[in-house]
């Protein structure tokens, strides 16, 4: 084998092999270390800002050509160093380096996505990295969502520039994910590349995913349902887990002074090419605070029972993985008094929710990426529920299944992919609301995808086009297209993302019978259409830095043009919530930019987006003409968000400081309390303390004691609930959160890993 050959990661074993013989032999002349050169890189070329681990300790992290220069310590006198590549989005490598002079040492990342077997978030059917993508992609890595010693990974993505975690309910708690100020209902949310589909994924499918689990989250702000359909009209939320590796396992505890305790484990076992993994993960929270003396839970109580079963396994031929969870919760808000025998009296005013979910996912692909890909799942959730005098009792069970090809290539950096899908939804619950359905939905996809390079030989140009054709049983066919391209020079991109996005109607009621002590639920009588939309997503990007900190920057605008859009009116009717489809246009738009800067055990995010959501009605000359017009703002859309990360880590300490500040956003309109929210900032802060290394040889593992104060500018919202004094009158109303109810709170965690 010469020299120059290399696989993976790889330097000249001979010469690994003869420094640990002279070391053997007792030589005693000292060691002369020369500087090493780190060149890493992947399928889709360099791979800028891997972290170069040795000793447990991070030296460095390559330039914007994947290049990192080193002079290794001499002081332990070792002659071989062990070293370790980390990059978000690719596998982590370890391997062996005497760092000899005149010697460059070549590693070759994969990508994690291809690892695990699903399509990646980016969309396309054939699996690249973040950067290689047309589409614009935010990774958020499992150790950042961590840093913010959240409850779940829902919570942990409300510090994510354009994503915010709201409250549909102030008594009951009932919350989602929004992404550039579209309702949860438009977010798709994926595990491990695989639609969670229902019309209760998008408020349950985030809690309870223990974020030890979590490799990293991927988030898409712009249309993708030409590649999943339903619901993915603002966005889609991919949680990757983590690889499995035999041998590994992790436990995390924490309690805080609000009497909150979580706890969470996980093993992996098995042998290397079929691995298991058991996780449990549970919450208690039954303490009633009341910090702002309306006389009703400032948060609801909480017990919730999470366990997680996932397998890994690869053959010759195939890999094949399958994840199940197991989800239980008990939540309750109200007065201070209530106890479970006032349950739908009106001795006390109490929301109670009793629910169980179970959700199932596989994946099966070819091990050498050509061939067919099948993937799906099931998910089935029953909710028994009590708002005040209203029941909500639902029962939805969704299951869904993916074929696609790698697709036909006819001449170099060309290729059509294509497949087909089924998915069944059944859903019934007892609210007013015509929700009830029973839906098979088949669909066709396709795309077409390619790059141009320069004369350099760098990609250029790169572009995915694609459409998907579905036709629900109840319903005329959909059409959804998109272009995606992307021009790349110098380590600057600039993406273009257009595309249609439709949502079948699936009203999500039980927030209407949390509101039922106030408002009732209307719509036509003969239904609601579909929601049909069209979406453009313009954004640039650009990487800079050197071997020993790198950064990037970007800025970005966004569209959402709604027809028929499914509006919640609160205004018309003062007492009821009437669901209609506008005469006219919605259009939700804003622009946002994120800065991103990692280094010498640094890490700094910054972002912020300007929003503004209208909606135009009353002409029937076209959408053109109507938006001639003033428009109305929608409620619960700030119009300013920011958001600030940053943290350092040095010889096993190291503290985090997570922020975001929220502008002004309309709201329903009351008379005594105003139609606008007053802006707030919300901030976690924590220091913590590593012992060991997180290594399979180190008997002990790693540990982390961590100290923080959550909410530590103690921001609460001044009065949540509207008519506290007599919740079951008229005038009761809690559809009027927007900001944080729960005070400052500190916090102690300890958390491990083998």
């Amino acid at each position: 084998m010469s020299d120059a050959h290399w696989k993976k990661c790889g330097v000249n074993v001979r010469r690994v092999a003869l420094s640990l013989l002279t070391a053997a032999w007792g030589v005693s002349s000292p060691l002369i270390w020369a500087q090493c050169d780190i060149q890493v890189q992947s399928q889709g070329g360099a791979v800028p800002g891997a972290v170069v681990w040795s000793g447990g300790q991070p030296v460095g992290m390559t330039n914007s050509q994947g290049l990192f220069s080193w002079t290794p310590d001499s002081t332990d006198g070792s002659a071989v160093q062990m070293l370790r590549v980390r990059a978000v989005g690719y596998e982590e490598v370890g391997f062996e380096s005497t760092c000899e002079s005149s010697q460059l040492i070549r590693c070759e990342l994969k990508n994690l996505a291809v690892a695990l077997g699903g399509a990646t978030v980016v969309g396309s059917l054939t699996p690249m990295s973040v950067k290689a993508s047309p589409i614009r992609t935010q990774v958020v890595s499992g150790e950042s969502l961590r840093s913010l010693k959240a409850q779940d990974v829902a919570e942990a993505l409300d510090f994510t520039n354009g994503v915010r975690e709201t409250v549909a309910c102030g008594v009951c708690g009932t919350n989602d994910l929004h992404i550039n100020g579209l309702e949860g209902v438009y977010t798709l949310v994926l595990l491990d590349g695989i639609p969670l589909l229902g019309g209760l994924a998008s408020a349950y499918a985030l809690d309870g995913i223990p974020l030890s689990m979590v490799q990293q989250v991927e988030v898409v702000q712009g249309p993708a349902s030409a590649r999943f359909g339903s619901q993915a009209v603002g966005g889609v939320v991919n949680v990757v887990l983590a690889p499995l590796i035999p041998g590994r396992s992790a436990a995390n505890v924490r309690l805080d002074s609000h009497s909150r305790f979580q706890a969470s484990a996980s093993a992996t076992f098995g042998r290397p090419d079929a691995a298991w993994q058991l996780g449990l993960d549970a919450l208690n929270f039954e303490r009633r605070l009341d910090g702002n003396g309306d006389g009703f839970t400032d948060a609801p109580t909480l017990q919730r029972g999470v366990a997680t079963l996932r397998h890994q396994r690869r053959g010759d031929q195939r890999a094949v993985r399958l994840t199940g969870r197991l989800f239980a919760e008990e939540r309750f808000g109200g007065e201070l008094d209530f106890e479970e025998r006032d349950r739908g009296t009106t001795s006390s005013y109490g929301e109670r929710v009793d629910l169980l979910r179970s959700e199932w996912v596989f994946g099966s692909r070819p091990v050498s990426g050509k061939g067919w890909t099948y993937q799906g799942g099931a998910a089935y959730h029953r909710q028994a529920s009590t708002y005040g005098l209203a029941s909500f009792n639902a029962e939805e069970f969704t299951a869904s299944l993916d074929a696609y090809h790698s697709g036909w290539s006819w001449r170099d950096h060309r290729r059509v992919t294509g497949g087909a899908s089924l998915l069944w939804d059944v859903y019934q619950d007892e609210t007013p609301v015509d929700s009830d359905m029973n839906v098979w939905i088949p669909s066709v996809f396709a795309e077409y995808s390619g790059e141009s390079k320069s004369e350099a030989g760098q990609a250029q140009w790169s572009w995915i086009h694609g459409l998907r054709i579905e036709k629900p049983s109840d319903r005329a066919p959909v059409l959804a297209p998109r272009v995606n391209v992307k021009w790349s020079r110098n380590n600057s991109d600039v993406r273009l993302n257009l595309g249609r996005g439709y949502r079948r109607v699936h009203l999500f009621t039980e927030e209407h019978a949390a509101l039922d002590g106030s408002r009732t639920v209307v719509q036509p009588e003969e239904g609601l259409d579909p929601e049909s939309s069209w979406n453009a997503h313009l954004s640039a990007s650009k990487e800079f830095g050197n071997d020993r900190w790198t950064a990037s920057a970007s800025i970005y605008g966004f569209a959402t043009l709604f027809t028929d859009r499914i509006y919640a009116d609160f205004d018309s009717v003062p007492d009821a919530i009437l669901y209609r489809n506008i005469q006219g246009v919605g259009l939700s738009r804003g622009v946002g930019s994120d800065v991103w800067l990692t280094g010498l055990g640094w890490r700094l995010n910054l972002g912020a987006t300007l929003l503004q959501s209208e909606i135009f009605e009353g002409s029937s000359d076209g959408w053109f003409q109507t938006m001639q017009g003033p428009g109305e703002v929608q409620p619960f859309a700030p119009s300013l968000t920011t958001t600030l990360a940053i943290g350092h880590d040095h010889k096993g300490w190291g503290w985090n400081l997570n922020a975001q500040t929220v502008g002004v956003m309309r709201l329903p309109n009351n008379e005594e309390l105003g139609d606008q929210s007053d802006p707030y900032a919300l901030v976690h802060a924590s220091v913590f303390r590593r012992f060991g290394a997180n290594t399979l040889q180190s008997p002990f593992g790693r540990h982390t004691v961590t100290m923080g104060v959550r909410n530590l500018t103690n921001s609460t919202q001044a009065a949540p609930l509207v008519g506290p004094s007599d919740p079951f009158g008229e005038n009761f109303d809690a559809s009027r959160i927007y900001g944080p109810m729960e005070q400052r709170r500190i916090f102690l965690e300890w958390s491990c890993s083998f």
